[in-house]
């Protein structure tokens, strides 16, 4: 049973599939409602615009990770809201969605109303492209796509140049600085009309995935600061409301509250609009059963389900609109190298501390307990707390109390939501243990010589790892390091599970075992796998002090300690056939292995 199916989330949420005929395509990359909705069958969202139409804010702040349909809905808002430049078509574009006649149709009276400004900041989020340019770009182009509503003639002409030199690209920083403002004055004074103001990727100056600065050491937060929040802050009533939709809360919950604007805000913890992103249980069921594919939902639950937002339980549509576009088949390791990829430069540097836990992670059940300090506008994590934070905005953990998202310090448990994340996490960990050593062949002999029994060639390949890694150097009697080390390697090898650690902090247990599995992530895992595969378990011990010949008792003792404690004392679960057991010293600069095979 689903977490959402089990939750009863879905019930009453009205799934209905707009959009083209039968056999259409799903949108795959496209982010415009117009061209998707013409040529792909659509999950309708369109209640978003209710919520947003009925919020007594005069800015909405719209937070979700990336693959969550912020710039579709974004899109559709625009869709519906924007007056065209000449007459009213298009308005047959809604008449088979829920929003048309909800609530007795009232919402039909604001529809094609307003003219709409609408900015894409996000490229500098997608491509890492310099934010100043942009900026500069996309409010271009949106002054070149206004141009037509300001022919009124009682405009002010210079005012209008203005917009035209932006339009152009041949305006001063200056007057692109000050051109949003004027936009919205213009537009009002034309349409005799308050404005509408949609921006994506309103956080992209704040984001690590763009650039920190342009050519001429601009600072791209004072940039959005004067282009942006100024404007919406000096426009005031000629808005008739402004929605932001990014990652991160921070940034505009700063920039508004000090300017003194009114917004309301949702984040992955609120309630509100929590329906709006995300597809649900019974969407995806709706997703499958249209494309003749309902009997993988079990499948698509696996993958894909479990992220949690304010009341109700997800899926990626991106990710789901992957998985069908591949025939509902599981992804495999081409599938995730740009989702493991986004992870690790979220992640970024790690600690010893960090990397426990990204490992218990993997582990059933696994959670971390950590605030989300959701008002840090920050764009690096500066303390762990921050990095949880960070993975959780970015849309790698999720948590299911979602309660007073208001309590900025309450600890919640934050977990992986699904198996393509666990997927996508063990890649991270098998490439940053691959990287550790100068030399990845000695990586392989390490694996190798585990599975096999090979003493010399382990001893040999893990030598030349905690050299190139350093473990050891700073704290060379902590046996933490050594112990992260040893189970990091472990993860990928193959025809085994992920390891298992049973490391208990003040308890003096540092063992690990990893045990053999018929069920492999995809064909590389199969590579090098024996057709006998043993129980391994793993125990050490280390002592800075000891000489080469009491290295080799810490390895003994270390092995003799599994059979005293009891530690592999299990039935072999199949595949597996017989046990092995590994003794590891370690003095901070060598290592001493001994294997016994049972």
């Amino acid at each position: 049973m689903s977490e959402q199916a089990n939750n009863g989330c879905a019930a009453g949420f009205g799934v209905c599939l707009i959009g083209g005929a039968d056999d259409a395509v799903l949108p795959i990359d496209m982010h415009d409602y117009m061209e998707a909705l013409g040529r792909c069958t659509l999950v309708d969202k369109t209640m978003f615009i209710a919520d947003v139409l009925n919020c007594d804010a005069s800015v909405m702040v719209c937070c979700r990770p990336e693959g969550f349909g912020k710039s579709m809905n974004l899109s559709m808002l625009k869709a519906f809201l924007e007056r065209p430049v000449v007459g009213r078509a298009g308005r047959i574009s809604f008449a088979g969605a829920q929003i048309w006649d909800a609530d007795g149709g009232r919402y039909r009276n604001e529809y094609a109303c307003y003219p709409v400004i609408s900015l894409d900041f996000s490229d500098a989020v997608r491509r890492g492209a310099a934010v100043a340019d942009v900026v500069r770009d996309a409010l271009s182009d949106e002054c070149a796509r206004l141009l037509a509503l300001l022919e009124a003639p009682d405009l002010a002409r210079d005012k209008v140049r203005h917009i035209e030199r932006v339009a152009r690209g041949v305006a001063s920083e200056a007057e692109v600085d000050s051109v949003l403002g004027l936009l919205i004055e213009l537009l009002e004074m034309a349409c005799d009309e308050q404005v509408v103001l949609l921006v994506d990727g309103y956080d992209a100056a704040w984001l690590g995935r763009a650039s920190a600065r342009d050519a001429s050491g601009a600072d791209p937060v004072e940039l959005f600061d004067r282009v942006l929040f100024d404007a919406i802050a000096a426009a005031g009533h000629s808005l008739r409301l402004t929605c932001l939709m990014g990652e991160r809360p921070g940034p505009a919950e700063a920039a508004l509250s000090s300017r003194g604007c009114s917004y309301c805000l949702t984040t992955p913890l609120s309630a509100w609009c929590d329906r709006w992103f995300g597809f649900s249980d019974a969407e995806v069921e709706a997703l499958l059963n249209h494309a003749g594919r309902e009997e993988y939902l079990d499948d698509a639950r696996e993958w894909l389900e479990g992220y949690r937002f304010g009341r109700t339980y997800c899926s990626s549509p991106a990710r789901v609109i992957g998985f069908l576009d591949r025939g509902c088949t599981a992804p495999v390791r081409a599938d995730l190298y740009g989702y493991a990829d986004c992870l690790s430069r979220v992640v970024a540097g790690w600690n010893l501390d960090c990397l426990s836990v990204l490992f218990d992670l993997l582990e059933p059940h696994g959670c971390v307990e950590a605030p989300l300090c959701l008002g840090t506008a920050g764009p690096e994590a500066s303390s762990d707390d921050d990095l949880w934070t960070a993975l959780y905005l970015s849309g790698f953990l999720t948590t299911d109390m979602t309660e007073e998202p208001e309590h900025g310090s309450r600890l919640r448990a934050l977990r992986l939501p699904n198996n393509e994340l666990r997927q996508a996490l063990r890649l991270v960990i098998i490439e940053w243990f691959e990287c550790a050593a100068e030399d990845i062949r000695d990586v392989d002999a390490f694996r190798d010589g585990l599975c096999r029994g090979n003493e010399d060639a382990v001893r040999r390949a893990l030598d030349r790892i905690l050299g190139d890694a350093g473990i050891g150097s700073t704290d060379p009697d902590a046996p933490l390091p050594y112990h992260l080390l040893l189970q990091g390697l472990c993860f990928g090898l193959p025809g085994y599970a992920n390891p298992a650690s049973r490391r208990k902090r003040g308890a003096n247990r540092w063992d690990i075992q990893v045990f053999p599995t018929g069920s492999v992530f995809d064909v590389a895992d199969t590579i090098g796998m024996l057709e006998e595969r043993p129980l391994i378990t793993i125990n050490l011990m280390c002592d800075p002090g000891v000489d080469a010949l009491g290295l080799e008792l810490l390895a003994v003792q270390a092995l003799l300690d599994i059979e005293r404690d009891g530690i592999d004392k299990i039935r072999v679960p199949r595949p597996g056939v017989g046990r092995m057991r590994w003794g590891f010293g370690f003095d901070g600069q060598h290592v001493a292995a001994v294997c016994q095979r049972l």
